[in-house]
Order: C-alpha cells, then structure tokens, then sequence
C-alpha cells in the first residue's frame, strides 16, 4: 500500500457502496459533499499506446458545456500532476502541452501526439471530512458510474481520498472505513478498466500471421495483409500529419511489403507479384521525400549540440528552409495518398491477399511455412555472409550499402518468421544483426545527410540570401558527418567479425535446423557458402 500522504482511490462494483461508505465516514468527523457537477473526460495516449505501455495515465476533464480541461497526468510511481485550465483541441505534441507536464511525458512521448482514446461522461461530487474543529482534513471526489462514448458499459464509481497535509493519520482512519466498508482500494488510474469497458483489450495477443503448418502461400499472404493493416492504420496519420511517425510507420510497413514479395513471391501467383512490386516502389518512392526532410529537421537539434565554431542560431536559416521545403514535399505527399491510383492499390492489394489468404485444409498445398521459411532465412543469412566477407577498406562505399540491404532482409525474413523459431535464439540473432546494421546504417546515413547538406547549401547560395555564417556552420556540419562515416566504416570489420563468428553462425544454424520442419533437406538449411 502506497503511503498516507498519497491520494487513495476506493471502488466497488455495487453503485450504492460508495453513498453507504460516505456515510460511515460520519463515525470520525463531519462529511460535507457539494452538488453533482456534470462532467465529460477524455482519456488520452499515443497510437502506440506508450502511456499505457509506462503504467501511466492522462485525463482531460471537462464540466458539461465548458472547453476548459483540467489535465491530470497519473504516473507510474502513484503521483498526480495537474495542469489546466486548458482549452486547446487534441491531437497534440509535447510542445503544445502545459510545461507541468512535460517532465514527466517528454521521455515517454519523444515526437509522437497525444490523441483521444475513450471518453466517458457522467457525475462527481466534491467533499470534505471535518475534524471537530471544523478543520478540513481529508478531501473527497466520488466519481458516480460514468457512461463510455460509443458503449454499452459503464464505468463503476470511484471515490478519491486526498490527504490534506499534517492530518496523514485522517487518511489512514478514513482507510480502515472503507475497507469495512467493502470498497477495494485500487491506486491505479482506472485506465485499464475504462479501456476494457470500452472494448479496447491491449493483453490479449491476436495469434501471428505465420504459422508452421499452414502452406507456405497462405502464410506469406496472411503475413502481407497484417503489413497492408499497418499501412492503412498509419495512413490518415500521414495525410493529417499528425506526427512524424505516422509516415514512418507507413514507410516501415511498404519496406517490409516490399522486401517479402522479392523474397518469398515465388509462393504467390506471378502475376499479382508482376503488379505489387512496382506499386509497392510507387508507393515507397511517393513518401521517401517527405520522411527526409523530417529526419533533416530531427537531427537538427544533436548536430547544433556538436557545433564547436559555429553557433546555433547559425543554423536557423538551415530550419527555416527545410520547414518551407517540407510543406511542399506534404502536398505531392498527401496527393498521391488521396489518389485513386492509391486507392486503387490498397483495394486490390487487399482483395487478392484474402483470396490467397484462404485455406480449407486441402492436401497437397505445396510446402509448410516452417519448411519454406527455414530455407529461405538460409539462404538470406549466407548471403550476408558472402557479402560481407568481400568487403576490405579499399572497398567502394556501395559495397557497405548493398550489404546493408542484404541485412535488412534478413531481419524481415527473422520479424517474419519468429513464431517458428526457438524466442530465445530468435531474440538474439535479431540483436547480433542488429549490432551490425547499426554500423552500417551509420556510414550510410552518415554519407546521405552529407550529401544532402551540400545540396541544401548550393540551393540557399543560389537564392542569395543565405547568411555566410549559415554556409559556414553547414560545413561544420557536414565534416562532422565525415568523421562519423570514417568511424563506422572503421568498426565494421569488428562488428561483422562478430556477426559472422562462429557462435553466431552455429545460432543461426539452430534456428533455420530442420528439426523445427520435419522433411527439410539438411542441405537447404546449411549454413556454408552459397552456390
């Protein structure tokens, strides 16, 4: 149990054990309730549900025909931050919140935006327990059963005791009252509750997309229209730009689309694979721009913090520009989205991938998932290896890129494929290539923001306007970028040697070993150089 000094929450599942509670309350002082008082609240998260995910909470409550929030931040250690009036609409980043909370959110949110989840409507009572002085020594809120927008439940009561400072033992008193009482004490925020009550379950795991025995053509159409969900539950995100993620998310989703047509298509007919792949690189290409920029303008802030010569408002003129460029970028963005050759795409994407996602159980199939997908995650990690063994310090920078490429199709085919595979094993075969596509991703973004940075500066010298010291503090920017390419390119040998080890290598051979696929030739599943 929390602390005295903490706020305590009391529930019951039975309506009138709060009203019975309140009154039993009368046995160590006087109880002094206001009238009811209308009120609608919002409850708020991200859509990938980060507060929930961090045992916290945030509320905007409202009285009935105001647009002035009260904001109260519940957070996971059983504190309550409160902030407000507040009469801005969601959805919101954290510059736009009260800088009460923004301590608490700012590691927790980064750049994604608060969006409503639920809301509830109903009744709460305000109170106090006087002492026989007449002195308040406990605050009282009972929240009455709320009503939930767009559900048939409700929300069981709440009472609130809220300690007034130098009178803990009050708290402690009016504790064992209603525990006799019946209430339950439950410190939590009720978020949980509010988001079951509202048919939103975010415990229970939907069973994956690949599984083992299913042929390997259901499982790899299954597995592309889980991406294709992904694409269109990040798509008006994008259009609204709501956050910056949103069209990352998009991005990752078409990448992942992308990389399983090339790799595993050959299970699906030939013709849709003829027509998804240049659809998928339309797409892909349509939203590569737009996501540059916002990387530019998100580096901005670390880059400025290495500048020794240069200052940081150097590098104002820098924002300025990439913000005026975004703009545009978003327009032929959120064209294309709205298309109808993008409209197109998705319904036809979607109605093949159900066809092929259909299965009666009907023999001779062709091969399991498990077979099919042992072989394939094979053949994509020798490909790494060949790569990678190739490449010296006197190779050429495309050789680290394509190698780069390699690697993150073998991390798909592994995302893809995990539910066959051994959690443990799987985990850190991820975790090795991801060491090693942290080097090489590096010295390639490394060398693509520098390029990008000499392009950027060409355009604002040609318009004339540009301050000398911003060209100047771009410079600096840029030989930074140098110095962390020369370094990653310096560390590959050692993070490749480590991927390839033989530890490694013997890791990967049990997850892709034929004793998790009876039937698989021993040969398809060898580690060993490719023919």
């Amino acid at each position: 149990m929390k602390g005295s000094s903490s706020p305590q929450i009391w529930v019951s599942p039975e309506a009138s054990a709060i009203p019975a509670a309140l009154r039993a309350l009368a046995n160590i002082g006087t109880v002094t309730m206001t009238r009811p008082v209308s009120t609608r609240r919002i409850w708020l998260d991200t859509v990938d549900w980060r507060l929930y995910r961090k045992g916290m909470a945030l509320t905007a409550t409202a009285r009935a025909g105001s647009d002035e929030h009260t904001l109260e931040l519940s957070t996971a250690d059983g504190a309550i931050v409160t902030a407000g009036p507040d009469a801005l609409a969601w959805p919101r980043l954290l510059a736009g919140l009260p800088e009460q909370l923004r301590p608490c959110l700012e590691p927790v949110l980064g750049v994604r935006a608060l969006l409503p989840v639920v809301q509830t409507s109903g009744t709460s009572i305000t109170g106090r327990l006087l002492d026989t002085e007449g002195k308040t020594v406990l605050r009282l809120v009972h929240e009455r059963p709320a009503t939930i927008s767009g559900s048939r439940d409700r929300l069981p009561g709440r009472l609130w005791l809220i300690p007034v400072r130098g009178y803990a033992t009050a708290g402690t008193s009016a504790a064992r009252i209603l525990h006799g009482a019946g209430l339950i004490r439950d410190d939590r925020s009720g978020y949980s509750a509010t988001l079951r009550a509202a048919g939103i379950d975010l415990e229970t795991t939907p069973p994956p997309a690949m599984q083992a025995d299913l042929p390997a053509g259901v499982a790899v159409a299954r597995v592309l229209l889980s991406y294709l969900d992904e694409m269109e539950a990040a798509w008006e995100g994008t259009v609204s730009d709501i956050d910056i993620e949103f069209l990352h998310d998009l991005r990752v989703a078409v990448r992942r689309s992308r990389s399983v047509v090339k790799l595993l298509g050959d299970v699906l007919p030939p013709a849709l694979v003829a027509w998804a792949g240049p659809q998928l690189k339309w797409l892909g290409d349509l939203t590569t721009p737009s996501r540059d920029l916002d990387v530019h303008l998100q580096e901005i802030p670390s880059l400025t913090a290495r500048l020794t010569s240069a200052r940081p408002e150097d590098l104002e003129p820098l924002a300025r520009y990439l913000t005026g460029l975004r703009k545009g970028e978003r327009r032929t963005l959120v064209r294309g989205l709205r298309s109808v050759r993008s409209e197109r795409l998705r319904a036809q994407w979607r109605a093949s991938l159900q066809d092929l996602a259909r299965w009666d159980e009907q023999p001779d199939a062709g091969p399991t998932a498990a077979e099919f997908g042992l072989e394939r995650l094979a053949r994509a990690h020798r490909r790494v290896l060949r790569r990678g063994s190739r490449i010296t310090p006197a190779s050429p920078a495309e050789s680290l890129h394509n190698l780069r490429k390699r690697g993150k199709e073998l991390r798909y085919l592994l995302e893809v494929f995990t539910p066959l595979l051994d959690p443990a094993e799987a985990r850190s075969a991820l975790k090795e290539l991801k060491t090693l596509q942290d080097v090489l991703g590096t010295f390639q973004d490394s060398e693509t923001q520098r390029e990008a940075i000499y392009a950027l500066a060409t355009d604002m010298i040609a318009r004339g306007n540009t301050p000398a010291r911003t060209i100047l503090a771009m410079g600096e920017m840029a030989a930074q970028l140098a110095q962390d390419q020369d370094s990653s390119r310096a560390n590959f040998a050692t993070a490749f040697e480590r991927f390839a080890q033989r530890s490694g290598r013997r890791r990967t051979a049990r997850l892709t070993w034929p004793d998790l696929a009876p039937g698989v030739p021993a040969a398809a599943v060898s580690t060993g150089p490719a023919q």
